[in-house]
């Protein structure tokens, strides 16, 4: 069982485009949440309203929560409201360049425990990707391409990201996220220190997956 949630920032447009690339490209999913941390409740009543088919998390009068509280507030909600064994993790400015199975995702979960969650890949972003080509290819070294014969995966020990991925409940269960500045960065040294790698969907030369679409950053806390 697969739960896949949504966070937001009060940015409708970009969410508009993720919503409608999620519902067209990604499955399967058996449960899908929405979390809004804009703190406005005009947007929070809205997206309610264009979006009836996402259980909604929240109340619609709480205080916003930064990033990393906008992942605590999300993880919290999901230990205690649903069974699904796999979580899929999407930010609101993220689209789907094909069709994904998230089923390949939980088979490569399954077979390799070592692996805390396994990303899209997105289109090269900061000034280092662009110049090298990819996000891949800025550091190709530090990735291992791992095959089961019928799926690929490139494996490193680097950083866990909050780009589309799939991780399994028991890493929610087992951790929370950090609090303060820098938290993806402080979750990742706690995840390598615990012995945990991370995964990314494809092979070296695969072109992305996913196609960051947010310029700004709205939210805050990161």
């Amino acid at each position: 069982m697969i739960a896949a949630f949504i966070i937001t920032d009060g940015r409708v447009n970009v969410l508009k485009q993720t919503v409608r690339s999620f519902h067209d490209n990604v499955g399967p999913v058996d449960e899908i949440f929405m979390y809004d941390d804009s703190a406005q409740v005009g947007t929070r009543k809205l997206l309610r309203e264009r979006y009836p088919e996402f259980t909604h998390i929240g109340d619609i009068n709480g205080e916003r929560q930064g990033f990393g509280g906008a992942i605590r507030t999300v993880w919290r909600y999901l230990r205690e409201c649903t069974d699904a064994d796999y979580i899929f993790h999407l930010e609101d400015d993220f689209t789907f360049n094909q069709p994904v199975d998230l089923t390949d995702l939980v088979a490569i979960l399954e077979a390799r425990p070592s692996l805390a969650q396994v990303a899209y890949v997105r289109q090269a972003w900061n000034p280092q990707e662009k110049a090298a080509g990819g996000l891949i290819e800025a550091n190709p070294e530090a990735f291992d391409h791992r095959t089961d014969e019928v799926r690929d995966w490139l494996e490193h020990g680097m950083f866990f990201t909050t780009n589309p991925s799939l991780y399994r409940r028991s890493l929610i269960e087992r951790y929370d996220w950090p609090d303060g500045d820098l938290s993806e960065g402080m979750f990742s040294a706690a995840l390598r220190d615990d012995g945990f790698r991370f995964g990314y969907w494809g092979k070296h030369g695969d072109a992305p997956t996913v196609h960051h679409i947010g310029e700004h950053r709205q939210g805050i806390g990161y």
